[in-house]
């Protein structure tokens, strides 16, 4: 215990604290861990899951890929810039990682003019 605390035993405040903790020990912005989720992002196809729990499968990816990556953005604009363009970007990877009795589903998805929000792309094909 004493290695853990000693660095930072007089820091003044709580939030110097977790600020210095944050600072050694946290993960955020790893390339070696962000291209290893990715990686396995990649190599995930629905194959024998039920269509919900590949979904939660990469949804769980793409939660800690949001975490690791840690996207500052200092404009709203490009916030909201970014956020379509992530959203887009997963409704493909979904829709790719489906078993091929979702292919007549996938055409129509991807045939409308423009695409429906991930929730809804899910919603369906779930249903």
């Amino acid at each position: 215990m004493p290695e853990v605390c000693g660095p930072y035993m007089f820091l003044v405040t709580a939030k110097d604290i977790w600020d210095a903790v944050r600072q050694t020990y946290s993960k955020v912005k790893d390339d070696a861990l962000i291209c290893e989720i990715k990686t396995k992002l990649s190599m995930t196809k629905q194959g024998n899951m039920m269509v919900i729990e590949y979904y939660n499968t990469v949804k769980s990816f793409w939660l800690e890929l949001d975490y690791y990556q840690d996207f500052k953005m200092q404009c709203s604009d490009d916030a909201v810039i970014l956020k379509n363009y992530v959203e887009r970007e997963r409704i493909f990877e979904f829709l790719a990682g489906l078993n091929i009795e979702f292919d007549r589903m996938r055409v129509q998805i991807l045939g409308k003019e423009s695409l429906p929000s991930l929730n809804k792309v899910f919603s369906v094909i779930r249903a």
